[in-house]
């Protein structure tokens, strides 16, 4: 095996340059953090072989990291502020982000923060994008922030490979597709967030469905669409199909209920815990309507509370059981093999 001592020993007989001998080391210890993450990967298989899972946080380092991005972001939008010169937050915002994204999502593959740091150019993106389409006409001034939020998205993840990107993206541009069809038609919201969040709902199952084993970065791009798809699923069909909860009643809830118990079929399926955490908050208002017509208003708070505490927690000890016994019951023909194994 080649140790450093050897390539500084190629470098001073002239057979390898310095600049090659530290590529040959920045290989080497990509490879051996590569072997970590996969031997990782594989233990977790081993004790949850069909567990929701994503890179977040791969030591203190992502926190100490993510605390300074913060910092970074809180001190620039005042400064720019106390300058009167708005538009330089912007310019800040993105130029900061992308020159630490070289250090800390290409070079050191940070999981947290690289995440910040497209967060952090999208915000810078959105900024920039608003004020230039101001400058054009005000009321391009919302588009144009939307749409400077996906090319930043578009551009980040070419360059550094940050699967939240793409959620970023598709918030972008349905963003800026409900806005510009809000000019043309009145009260479309719901119906167009719901038929958005289905559009990303049917990419994130396609990219599901080339890693069904949850092993390579195309599972992490298809949480973070999953996780913005859902609440656009939920918050923008069951207004639409039951109405909004603060006109809730005994028939509504149950209907509530119900559709609540179809999403969380849908999740177990496809192995996905979104559409279920989106939907609480509809399922919350169900059950505390129902309780408070049998008990005192106090205590159906209470019970409210805990019921979705044992929905949770029950279905979370249970998830893997659930699917074993679930998915052979369904006649899911060939979308079986799209889906992660339940054994």
């Amino acid at each position: 095996m080649i140790r450093n001592e050897h390539l500084d020993l190629a470098v001073a007989q002239g057979i390898l340059t310095a600049e090659q001998a530290e590529r040959l080391r920045g290989l080497a210890r990509e490879d051996v953090a590569g072997e970590i993450e996969a031997d990782a990967r594989h233990d977790l298989d081993v004790i949850n072989p069909d567990d929701e899972r994503f890179r977040l946080i791969g030591g203190f380092n992502d926190v100490f990291v993510t605390i300074g991005i913060g910092l970074l972001v809180s001190g620039l939008f005042p400064l720019s502020r106390a300058f009167n010169f708005e538009p330089g937050f912007a310019v800040f915002c993105v130029a900061a982000a992308w020159g630490l994204s070289e250090l800390f999502a290409r070079k050191m593959r940070l999981a947290l923060p690289s995440i910040a740091l497209a967060l952090m150019l999208a915000l810078g993106a959105a900024f920039g994008g608003a004020e230039l389409g101001h400058l054009i006409s005000p009321g391009l001034a919302p588009v144009a922030s939307a749409l400077a939020v996906v090319l930043g998205a578009v551009l980040h993840e070419r360059r550094f490979g940050v699967p939240v990107n793409w959620a970023i993206g598709a918030v972008g541009l349905s963003f800026a597709l409900v806005y510009i069809a809000s000019l043309m038609v009145d009260h479309a919201w719901y119906l167009l967030f719901a038929v958005l969040g289905l559009a990303i709902f049917a990419v994130a199952l396609r990219i599901d469905a080339t890693d069904v084993t949850r092993e390579t970065r195309r599972s992490d791009i298809a949480f973070w669409l999953h996780l913005v798809a859902a609440p656009m699923i939920v918050h923008g069909t069951i207004p639409l199909l039951v109405g909004a909860p603060e006109g809730m009643d005994g028939a509504r809830a149950v209907a509530v209920l119900g559709i609540y118990v179809l999403l969380g079929l849908v999740a177990i399926v496809i192995d996905r815990r979104a559409l279920l955490v989106s939907g609480l908050l509809y399922a919350g208002v169900a059950l505390g309507y129902l309780f408070s017509e049998k008990v005192e208003t106090g205590m159906g708070s209470s019970l409210t509370l805990l019921a979705l505490a044992v929905i949770i927690l029950g279905l979370s000890a249970g998830w893997r059981t659930i699917r074993r016994a679930l998915i052979p019951l369904l006649p899911l023909g060939a979308l079986k093999h799209s889906i992660p194994p339940a054994h």
